[in-house]
């Protein structure tokens, strides 16, 4: 009588000792290729490479306009600067053709959403809800009216935090709007003269 062998079989590559049906493992070496070109396809930019000239000519454009709102809120002695400006410089300098650097999206959308913001601090109190539903009126309305201004979305947060009233909306939401929309279009005459040169 033949006895029958019940020791395992030998697992071939690519298969577990279960069988040809189990599912195919990676081997370490593909497992790495694989991770890598994932870790390289999300922190590769892509945004075409801008050149150094102009790189270094927006900078010192964001750069002055800060240093004008400062001035200008130290010498009348009302603040103009706020946090949001600074993000709004980004765009404005560096991204000057976008459709969302445009003067009525800059100076419309910081209004629009500092009056989402001043409302919800008149009506609600300030607490981790009001923060969230601020934000979120602000971005339907920028959407809806088409005047989207990333920069102008944290515009709500100041001012429930620092709980702002409606004077806000004027300066300094609509004075160092101006202001800086001002700066940026000063900023693409010059580019344009040169460009024409």
């Amino acid at each position: 009588m033949s006895q029958v062998n019940s020791s395992p079989r030998h697992a071939g590559p690519g298969t577990s000792p279960a069988g040809p049906s189990s599912v195919p493992t990676l081997a370490p070496g593909a497992v790495w290729v694989r991770t890598r070109a994932t870790v390289r396809r999300f922190m590769t930019p892509t945004q075409p490479r801008a050149p150094w000239p102009a790189i270094l000519v927006a900078a010192l454009g964001g750069a002055l306009t800060i240093a004008v709102l400062s001035l200008t809120g130290n010498a009348t002695g009302t603040p103009i600067l706020i946090a949001a400006f600074g993000s709004s410089c980004v765009l404005v300098f560096l991204l000057p053709d976008a459709p969302l650097s445009q003067p009525v999206n800059v100076v419309g959308g910081h209004m629009v959403s500092a009056l989402c913001g001043v409302a919800a601090h008149a009506f609600l109190p300030t607490a981790w809800w009001s923060l969230g539903l601020s934000v979120g009126a602000a971005m339907a309305a920028m959407a809806a009216l088409r005047i989207i201004h990333p920069p102008a979305g944290g515009t709500p947060i100041a001012i429930l935090l620092a709980h702002e009233g409606w004077g806000y909306l004027l300066t300094p939401v609509l004075a160092g709007s101006l202001i800086l929309t001002a700066c940026a279009l000063l900023y693409r005459v010059l580019l344009r003269d040169r460009a024409a040169h």
